[in-house]
């Protein structure tokens, strides 16, 4: 069973160390069911909670195929999105259950969304990708076209199938950016590509940058491409201004060119603009941190300009204090992953260490687990926090929370014999529960106190 409650189990299974032993086996039967049962839960945390450990755990695509097909047709684009996610994150594991998903109708479209994210960790999908271009229907043609685009060298072989989709007014403008993604390309790949740079548009756009990327040699070429994305950044079309800043960033243009602009789409209210100028802020790395610290100012943007900060880890730091006012947030979804991105940053958040210990003491839980989490990823600079740790692990009556607490406290100051002497009758009891979770975290805990 996996319970402390709900939430709070996920919350512990998915950030906690000892997470990856924390659903026994493949085939724990009571396990999956739980899971399953979670994925219909009301809360949206609780629903990507249980997603991420369902593949984590792959159950077999009897289970999670009509499952993702199913949650990736919520009506929350939050929670597609996460399944999405968790699944991409789950690497190259989950590519197997991807191709036999690409064979179903209902859930080829999402299955090639997903395999866009992973990216080259999926290039055996290659060949199955080929063949819905060639003999798949509608849209489902593009999206694999894009998929393949993600796995260049793969898509390599391809480039002849791909290149007569340029013919196709349907998957144009698909083709000319898998050709560019891959960077090589026949000779009558380029002279269509070159007859359609003279255009105007996005597939004259997307054309430029594609003959740019195959060429990167040729500094004119290079130079004439940024010069026409540039311009591209203020087209009052939101994919052209995606494609202008996407591909000013693979062209390796210059970040400040991008910043004015990308700072306008966040602004905006145009969903797709804003999830554009996140995506294009993700791709740039530390270079979009700046502009990502700001975004966090915007309500409608904030949990995802929170999340690809947290993917940045260490490098994050500097947005710190904007992080730390976000703790107290009304909306919780924000306020717990500003926590958990904390500790993503680690030693590097320690001036979040007073707000960290404030949540703790004063929240309840998924703000308590997190805050615990990231005092302890934080480290012996948490250390002003112990005493905090110590009195909540002490009163708190949540088990998972007690044990969240002692390992907090063993990783800001485990050395010290007081902390050992403290946290040893809550390994005790959590090696005594009847809970799998707790008892591989006393064990996993101990072990690091020998």
């Amino acid at each position: 069973m996996i319970r402390l409650n709900t939430l709070l189990a996920l919350t512990v299974l998915a950030l906690a160390p000892w997470h990856t032993l924390a659903m026994a086996q493949e085939g724990d039967k009571p396990s999956v069911d739980a899971l399953v049962k979670a994925t219909a839960d009301e809360d949206p945390i609780v629903r990507r909670e249980a997603i991420a450990k369902l593949v984590e755990l792959q159950p077999g695509p009897a289970v999670t195929i009509p499952l993702f097909t199913k949650l990736l047709e919520d009506s929350d684009p939050a929670v597609r999105l996460r399944v999405m996610n968790a699944i991409a994150d789950a690497g190259p594991a989950t590519v197997p259950g991807l191709i036999e998903a690409l064979k179903n109708d209902k859930a080829a479209f999402w299955a090639c969304l997903i395999l866009r994210e992973l990216g080259p960790q999926a290039a055996d999908a290659a060949p199955a990708l080929a063949g819905l271009v060639e003999n798949g229907q509608g849209e489902i043609r593009r999206e694999a076209l894009l998929a393949l685009a993600t796995m260049p060298k793969a898509a390599e072989s391809y480039t002849p199938l791909i290149t007569k989709c340029l013919a196709d007014q349907q998957l144009e403008i698909a083709a000319a950016y898998t050709l560019g993604s891959i960077g090589k390309m026949p000779k009558e790949a380029a002279e269509k590509l070159q007859a359609n740079a003279r255009g105007e548009g996005l597939l004259s756009l997307v054309s430029v940058w594609a003959l740019a990327r195959a060429n990167p040699a040729d500094k004119q070429l290079n130079e004439a491409a940024i010069k026409r994305l540039a311009a591209g950044l203020n087209s009052k079309y939101p994919l052209v201004r995606a494609m202008a800043s996407q591909g000013l960033v693979s062209l390796k243009a210059s970040p400040e060119l991008l910043k004015t602009a990308l700072k306008n789409d966040l602004s905006m209210a145009d969903v797709p603009v804003v999830r554009n100028a996140l995506n294009v802020l993700a791709s740039m790395g530390p270079d979009g941190l700046e502009l990502l610290t700001e975004a966090l100012r915007h309500p409608s943007v904030q949990h995802d300009a929170i999340l690809i900060i947290g993917d940045l880890g260490p490098q994050g730091a500097p947005a710190t204090a904007a992080l730390v006012e976000l703790i107290d947030s009304d909306n919780l979804r924000v306020a717990n992953e500003a926590i958990v991105t904390l500790g993503k940053i680690g030693p590097g958040a320690k001036s979040a260490v007073p707000k960290l210990a404030k949540a703790l003491e004063a929240g309840q839980g998924s703000i308590a687990h997190n805050s615990a989490l990231a005092l302890g990823r934080i480290g012996p600079d948490a250390k002003t926090a112990q005493p905090t740790l110590l009195k909540v692990m002490q009163d708190t009556k949540d088990p998972g929370l007690q044990m969240l607490c002692a390992w907090a406290l063993v990783h800001v100051d485990g050395d010290s014999e007081a902390t050992q002497q403290a946290v040893a009758p809550v390994i005790a009891a959590a090696a005594k529960s009847d809970n799998p979770v707790l008892q591989k975290a006393a064990g996993e805990l101990s072990a690091q106190l020998k």
